[in-house]
């Protein structure tokens, strides 16, 4: 595995506003970490595209949705399921299905999954039979596999990731002020996404790698912690630039407040430190570690 990969662009410049040419590559991001693309019946056995985005009902998650919703399309809706409440994004109309599809080509997606799904989705554009639907959906990931062994020795950072990964880090990243002061994030399968963003920052931190099964399917797990001055320096300055727009945002700030940075007397040597034990990310707050 290489340790590094190739960034095509970054340039950090002055903070971007909320536009749609910067909420579009977030969505992506956001998409990839908490979306789906998926088909449903119609009333004339004919497979119709649908996307979707979940997220825990928090009142920063639900402006969010409304915010992206006013700029892209798709409909805002909350519900419950069980005990857990939550706020969907959804796009079912062709003009908001096709919006978001012509959004995928200027931003391609990065992660195998949601590829994958999007490769489905336009096999059963081809053929939209609903039984095309049911006898090839089970086969969705057989590549997925493949695609990761390629993209571990190719993948290239595009211009566009630094919006792109403020989106999925809204979906998939956690900080932490409590049992010692960093920032995590997870991915299932994709070490090269968990690479590229080692490489964005800066970072020399390892990955760690688990190993999860289900009923349904075994996959590999990966994990980076990072700290430091040097890395969350960067990270910070980063969402500096490419602001978070949901609930991790609050995390974000917390995560600012209750930590500290100070530069050691001694030479070349510098200290993060933490000012108060309390967690950036609250017991309520969407954590996918």
């Amino acid at each position: 595995m290489p340790d590094k990969i190739k960034i095509k662009s970054r340039v950090l410049t002055k903070p971007q506003k909320v536009t749609l040419k910067y909420i579009k590559p977030f969505f992506v991001g956001l998409f990839e970490g908490d979306g789906c693309i998926s088909t449903q019946k119609t009333s004339t056995l004919k497979s119709s595209p649908v996307l979707t985005l979940e997220l825990k009902h928090l009142p920063e998650n639900i402006s969010m949705l409304k915010q992206i919703s006013g700029f892209i399309g798709g409909h805002v809706s909350k519900g419950r399921q069980g005990n857990r409440l939550f706020v969907k994004w959804r796009a079912v109309s062709k003009a908001d299905v096709a919006n978001c599809l012509k959004m995928f080509k200027k931003y391609p997606l990065l992660t195998s999954r949601k590829r994958l799904q999007l490769e489905h989705l336009q096999r059963c554009d081809l053929n939209t039979e609903w039984e095309f639907h049911l006898k090839t959906r089970d086969q969705r990931y057989d590549k997925q596999e493949e695609m990761v062994e390629i993209e571990k020795k190719s993948f290239v950072i595009p211009p566009y990731f630094g919006p792109w990964l403020s989106g999925f880090i809204e979906a998939e990243g956690c900080f932490h002020s409590q049992s010692g002061f960093g920032f995590s994030i997870s991915r299932n399968t994709d070490w090269y996404i968990l690479n590229a963003i080692k490489t964005y920052f800066d970072s020399h931190h390892k990955l760690s790698v688990h190993r999860r099964t289900n009923r349904r399917y075994s996959s590999t797990h990966y994990v980076i912690q990072m700290g430091g001055f040097k890395v969350i320096s960067l990270i910070i300055a980063h969402f500096k630039q490419y602001p978070l727009l949901g609930y991790k945002d609050v995390s974000f700030k917390a995560f600012c407040k209750y930590g500290t940075f100070e530069f050691s007397r001694k030479p070349n040597s510098k200290v993060l430190k933490r000012r108060k034990l309390k967690r950036a990310d609250s017991s309520d707050s969407p954590c996918p570690l």
